[in-house]
């Protein structure tokens, strides 16, 4: 009985153990995310003023615009087959067939097209 008993007080230090190393783990990591957005978030303010700057200097309208969607596109993809419409990077999006693929600039439009958004996009 004795043995039983350090038995299971051994395993509970040990989890106790295990469950401090993944707090630790875990704070560090959103410690880490949190970095990332604000880098990201600065990375995204200076897109945003290179693309102004570049809009002032175009005197064409066509042009600015060709400008701001080259630098601030995202991909949105459907199906032919489905109803939804996917962020590019979902994973259900990269399983879509390439004949069947249907891309869109915004989600207005898709939604426009009667797709619904996907869980990746909401």
């Amino acid at each position: 009985m004795k043995q039983f008993e350090h038995n299971v007080i051994n395993s509970f230090s040990l989890a106790k153990a295990d469950i401090t190393t993944l707090y630790a783990n875990v704070k560090f990591i959103l410690k880490q995310l949190e970095e990332i957005k604000f880098e990201n978030q600065e990375l995204k303010e200076m897109l945003y003023k290179k693309t102004t700057v570049k809009v002032r200097k175009a005197s064409n309208k066509r042009i600015a615009e060709k400008i701001i969607k080259k630098t601030v596109k995202k991909k949105f993809i459907g199906s032919n087959s489905s109803n939804k419409v996917h962020n590019g990077k979902c994973p259900f999006a990269q399983n879509i067939k390439p004949k069947n693929k249907v891309s869109f600039v915004s989600k207005v439009k898709a939604l426009n097209d009667g797709y619904k958004l996907c869980k990746c996009l909401n």
